[in-house]
């Protein structure tokens, strides 16, 4: 359990002028937003992290206490992406997070340094999915938050979300077919999914504090 003020009081001392408490509060997030965007446009999101706590610290008034801090968080970091991909669309039409990826907006996730070919063809495949896709599941294997917290972030109905998530493993497994360099390896990623997913995170963190 986490000891010292809850975040959300630590957001209420924010506004009010205090900026430790915004610092431990940047603190507590930043490798969960951090991550959220190098999975999808690599070193860009530097940026798009410090505008996602920036657009917290100016509308305080949205949040009402009906999620988490960290699911406001979230919200917010995917409407900066959602933002950022449709000024970087290399196409002449309106970005659409339901059919469109990072890759079809000229983006692409950072890449990763490690001893684990899995890691790097996974982290490709999630690249391929449309935007709304990956978050749902970066957001449930990366994050583990709730259903009803994610279908918050996403915007959408619970049912909605969980047929979004079900789609999105299916999507993810045929992107694997795709990109990866031997049947061996496909199978060694697509075979065992969760755990796979939920060791990304750490991979690519890894790598990043490596690349510093």
């Amino acid at each position: 359990m986490r000891e010292g003020p809850t975040d959300a009081a630590l957001l209420g001392a924010w506004q009010d002028g205090d900026r430790e408490a915004g610092h431990r509060l940047f603190r507590r997030h930043v490798r969960s937003i951090s991550g959220f965007f190098r999975s999808k446009v690599g070193e860009a999101g530097e940026d798009l992290t410090q505008k996602t706590f920036l657009a917290l610290l100016e509308a305080p008034h949205r949040f009402e206490q009906r999620s988490s801090v960290r699911t406001y968080l979230f919200g917010i970091a995917r409407r900066q992406l959602l933002m950022y991909l449709r000024s970087s669309a290399t196409q002449n039409r309106r970005f659409d997070p339901a059919t469109w990826s990072v890759v079809d907006a000229g983006m692409g996730p950072e890449r990763i340094a490690t001893a684990q070919e899995e890691h790097a063809l996974l982290l490709r495949a999630l690249g391929t999915l449309p935007v709304d896709y990956q978050v749902a599941l970066e957001l449930h294997y990366f994050e583990e938050l709730p259903i009803s917290e994610i279908a918050a972030v996403l915007e959408e109905p619970v049912g909605t979300l969980k047929s979004r998530l079900s789609r999105g493993r299916t999507l993810l497994r045929e992107s694997l077919a795709r990109h990866a360099p031997s049947g061996e390896l496909e199978t060694s990623v697509a075979g065992e999914l969760d755990r796979w997913l939920r060791a990304l995170p750490n991979a690519i963190a890894r790598s990043s504090s490596a690349a510093d």
